[in-house]
């Protein structure tokens, strides 16, 4: 698969993140006319509250996952929709980087200044993204969980924590971007190792 080819995927995922950027954007909007906006969402896991379906012969499927929406929260909805747009305009960066090296690979240039730079800057922007998507669940969990009302005989969690017997226990949850944060450190680890390559190009044109 050649580096230009590869370029012209990257080409697509940035289409397709400055889209989702527009519909978010839109979605914002048209809440706020609809006289919805202030609703934050957050996906919710309970045991207790499983859909079975059977899958065939002695086997079920159990379906435990659910949306927690919590109206009248304009501020925490605009601060979610913040988070939102930010993390979209850190992938797009990450990607326009990354087309940039993929261009200089298809012009010849693999151990370059510039191609050190600007994999140490995807990973750190991946690595940001990490630590966005961390502080995101801690404060809209945060604020999800003060503003609901507790329930008889219900429990509403935050995301890390141990359950109460005899009640029915609701998990906020969430999916640590560990994907995200690997490709980070692969970024990071291809600029170490180009690095060194331009160091050893420098010494042996120095030698010459």
């Amino acid at each position: 698969m050649s580096a230009k080819f590869i370029r012209r995927i990257v080409e697509v995922l940035i289409t397709i993140f400055f889209i989702g950027g527009f519909l978010q954007i839109g979605r914002a909007v048209a809440a706020m006319f609809e006289g919805a906006f202030g609703t934050v969402r957050w996906p919710v896991q309970a045991g207790a509250f499983d859909l079975r379906a059977p899958v065939g012969e002695g086997a079920q499927a159990w379906f435990t996952d659910a949306t927690l929406a919590v109206p009248d929260q304009p501020f925490w909805h605009g601060v979610d929709v913040l988070f939102s747009l930010t993390n979209i305009g850190i992938f797009i960066a990450a990607l326009m980087l990354l087309r940039g090296v993929l261009a200089n690979f298809t012009a010849g240039d693999l151990v370059d200044e510039k191609n050190v730079t600007a994999l140490r800057k995807i990973g750190l922007l991946l690595l940001a993204a990490c630590g966005l998507s961390v502080v995101r669940a801690v404060i809209l969990q945060s604020a999800i969980l003060s503003a609901v009302e507790e329930r008889a005989g219900i429990v509403l969690h935050p995301s890390i924590s141990w359950d109460v017997a005899g009640m029915t226990n609701i998990w906020l949850h969430y999916d640590v971007p560990i994907f995200t944060f690997a490709l980070g450190g692969l970024a990071l680890l291809f600029a170490e190792a180009f690095r060194a390559g331009v160091a050893y190009r420098k010494d042996s044109e120095s030698v010459v």
